[in-house]
This record gives structure tokens, C-alpha cells and sequence, in this order.
């Protein structure tokens, strides 16, 4: 065998000047995509092994052609049957129905999936009736006057943002049930 052995070989040293950032913005955009189909899947409480397909609205031209070359890569890292771009946004909607959507940049995108519309409304109403709960106990702790003072800042900060996630979740919900009906 010729060469040195691993063993004893110098550590590999990192070349910075070979790193693509074109690349990794690209990547990057991707993710964020793969982030959005698992984050409807978990909504929607699909299975991980259940392929379903993607409906996309791209906002523009380079996002159709981004989500058309990545969707082979797109269908493997989230699951999916296929991934189908739609032109206009009357098309999509019929398509789309009553399904979670995601925003990801300008694209706007749902998983397609048979829907129990009644089951689907029930599910909903009690997931808002518990952040509703949520949100008030919060704001309840946020208004008493004993608890503000001796609660340290960033406890006070977390209770802030706890108030607005749950709220940005619950108007995501209530936007489902509109849809529904």
C-alpha cells in the first residue's frame, strides 16, 4: 500500500475559500420547504409513512422553477407522492380545498388528503379551546400585580412570548376552521 496511514496522517484542514454560500443559501431555502411539509404533517397527525401530495402555489417565477428542480429531492426528505406547482392561485384553491396551508417566502403550500370535515372541525375547536385556556391563564399570571414583581424578567418575557405563540397559533387554527366551513 502506498501513502501514510490514517493513523498518522495530518488532521485535514478547512479550505474556507471552497465554501459555497450560493450553495447553502440554496439549501437553506430547501429546508425551510422540508420544514413546512413535516410541520403540516404533524398538524394534519399523518402518519410518517403515509405519502401524500404536495400542492404548491409559487409566488413567482423563481420560486415555481426552484420548487419544480428540487422536488425530487423534496418528495424524499418529506414523504411525499408528488409534487405539483400550480399556476394560478384559482387552480391551487380548488386543489387545495380544505387543507392546512404553509408559507414558505412567496410559495404557499398544502399537503392533500381526504378529510373527515366533521371529525377535522371537532379536532380543531378543542386544540382552540385549549389554547384559548392557555392564553388566558398566561395573561392571568401577566395581570397579577404580586406575580410581576417578584417574577424575574426573563420569566416575564417567557409568559410574553408563551401569550403571543399561543396566539399566533390559535388564529392559524381559527383560519382552518373558516376554511373548513
Amino acid at each position: 500500500r502506498a501513502g501514510e496511514s490514517v493513523s498518522i496522517a495530518a488532521y485535514p484542514v478547512a479550505q474556507p475559500e471552497r465554501i459555497d454560500a450560493a450553495a447553502m443559501a440554496e439549501v437553506a431555502r430547501l429546508r425551510q420547504y422540508v420544514d413546512a411539509c413535516r410541520n403540516l404533517r404533524g398538524e394534519m397527525n399523518v402518519s410518517p409513512s403515509t405519502r401524500l401530495p404536495l400542492y404548491a402555489l409559487a409566488g413567482n417565477a423563481g420560486e415555481a422553477a426552484f420548487l419544480t428542480q428540487w422536488a425530487p429531492v423534496l418528495q424524499a426528505l418529506s414523504k411525499l407522492s408528488e409534487v405539483k406547482v400550480f399556476a394560478t392561485e384559482a387552480e391551487w384553491v380548488a386543489a387545495a380545498q380544505a387543507a392546512p396551508v404553509a408559507v414558505v417566502g412567496e410559495a404557499r403550500l398544502c399537503l392533500h388528503m381526504e378529510v373527515d370535515v366533521a371529525a377535522e372541525k371537532a379536532r380543531l375547536g378543542k386544540e382552540a379551546t385549549r389554547l384559548e385556556g392557555e392564553i388566558a391563564k398566561a395573561r392571568a399570571k401577566l395581570s397579577n400585580e404580586a406575580f410581576v414583581a417578584k417574577a424575574p424578567p426573563a420569566v416575564i418575557e417567557q409568559e410574553n412570548k408563551r401569550v403571543a405563540d399561543f396566539t399566533a397559533t390559535l388564529a392559524k387554527i381559527r383560519d382552518q376552521l373558516a376554511r373548513l366551513k
